[in-house]
């Protein structure tokens, strides 16, 4: 069985066995045997919904450490847009920078040239491409996997160009190695990320080829050191900031909507939450969803400030957001003179091309395949059908196809044994 990497892992000693984190799946790929879970690890798309209802703290998000980072000579952290709503309002953006620098960066990469630069070749991309539509964003880790593992024929529908945060991290190892003399390999672009699943995107790219990222920080981690500098850099002010005073325009890509203007002539549309996006991606399997060009895709709702490692309230956030958003200029000719010189001779491309997910449950050949499903519909014609989650599968068919796999025992459904509700018994009274 092929091996995968997660953007989170599972502490046995804290699990309760609840099953929440198995009900929340949406792709079906959390077990809870002997009262605890455990991940069918080629179904798991990395989207939180586990890490959100775990009540017991039995499943954390895998982030780095600064320990980790202290064999750089020279660290830079590249801040999700999404970390400018986060804070109070009177803290202002150039605090944040700061307060960022006082925690160990050296630097702080502002790359609102990278995210123009990859909206404009989105919308290249669009006019060139001949193939099916609609074209699916990648900016999400989550539905790129989810693609790969729920949805393979629609693997060459995904937009194929790099995310802006993997263009900001090659440029600013570009400019800082020339600008200290030292190698690209010994500065470590961080990024400070809203979710679990950007970091998996790091450390695993959908793409099979290396990131020019080294690493996450999650926003919720960096919170309250950055809080506590920011205000004091504040209190030192000899004329105290008036209001949020933002300076940069990586706010403008912060909520879901982001490339909606830049896509204004294309037949665009954006969706937001998971359910939804399977729901839709449904509808273009069966044909129904027609005359649409791309779709914006993001897992968390209204976007990456609804991420499971932020910290402030979504809507709060957003309201924060359109208020910085509102102090920028409609127009920057700065920005655009510098997405126009840079263009034409930027390869947007990504290095590796997305293939669909080497599933463990599909390595037989055509013999043992037909005798599992087989198998898998006698068991799943004798069970219940009520999906009660107690054998430890989410379905009814999910434990069909575990039994055929050789993972669980038919005897695991309470109504064929009451010695599994003896065991559950036990399981629980004593956890509870």
């Amino acid at each position: 069985m092929p091996d995968f990497t997660h953007g989170f892992t599972i502490d046995a000693s804290k699990c309760k066995g609840c099953l929440a984190c198995m009900r929340a799946c949406p792709t079906k790929a959390v077990r809870v045997h002997d009262g605890k879970a455990s991940l069918l690890p080629y179904l798991c798309v990395d989207c939180g919904s586990c890490l959100r209802v775990c009540s017991s703290g039995a499943i954390k998000p895998t982030t780095l450490s600064f320990a980790e980072l202290d064999k750089f000579k020279f660290k830079v952290a590249v801040p999700s847009p999404v970390l400018f709503g986060q804070f109070p309002m009177a803290v202002s953006c150039d605090h944040l920078v700061e307060g960022l620098k006082s925690i160990g960066f050296d630097a702080v990469w502002d790359y609102e040239v990278e995210l123009a630069l990859i909206n404009r070749a989105t919308s290249e991309y669009i006019e060139k491409w001949q193939g099916p539509f609609p074209l699916i964003s990648n900016t999400c880790p989550v539905v790129v996997r989810l693609i790969q593992v729920s949805y393979p024929e629609m693997v060459d529908q995904v937009l194929q160009i790099q995310p802006p945060r993997e263009l900001a991290g090659r440029d600013l190892k570009q400019n800082y190695a020339r600008e200290h003399g030292i190698s690209p390999d010994e500065i470590a672009a961080v990024y400070i990320t809203p979710c679990q699943a950007k970091t998996i995107s790091i450390l695993e790219p959908a793409e099979q080829t290396k990131s020019h990222l080294d690493g996450a920080l999650g926003i919720s981690e960096v919170y309250n050191d950055v809080l506590v500098a920011a205000r004091a850099l504040r209190k030192k002010e000899k004329a105290p900031s008036k209001g949020p005073g933002c300076k940069t325009g990586m706010v403008r890509w912060a909520t879901s909507r982001w490339l909606c203007p830049e896509l204004s002539r294309h037949r665009s549309m954006y969706v937001s939450g998971l359910s939804n996006i399977i729901q839709v991606f449904n509808d273009i399997e069966k044909g129904k969803l027609r005359n649409i060009d791309y779709i914006e895709c993001w897992t968390c709702w209204d976007g990456c400030i609804g991420g499971n490692l932020t910290v402030d309230d979504v809507y709060i956030t957003r309201s924060k957001i359109n208020r910085l958003q509102a102090e920028l200029p409609a127009y920057d000719p700065d920005l655009e003179k510098k997405v126009k010189l840079r263009f034409p001779n930027e390869d947007f491309a990504l290095k590796g091309r997305l293939r669909t997910r080497n599933r463990g449950d599909r390595a037989y050949d055509l013999k043992e395949q037909v005798k599992r499903i087989k198998n898998e519909e006698a068991v799943l014609k004798a069970l219940p059908s009520l999906d009660c989650g107690l054998c430890g599968a989410p379905t009814c068919k999910s434990l069909a196809e575990d039994v055929a796999r050789g993972d669980a025992k038919q005897s695991d459904c309470v109504f064929y044994s009451n010695e599994r509700l003896k065991q559950l018994r036990k399981i629980y009274m004593h956890n509870h």
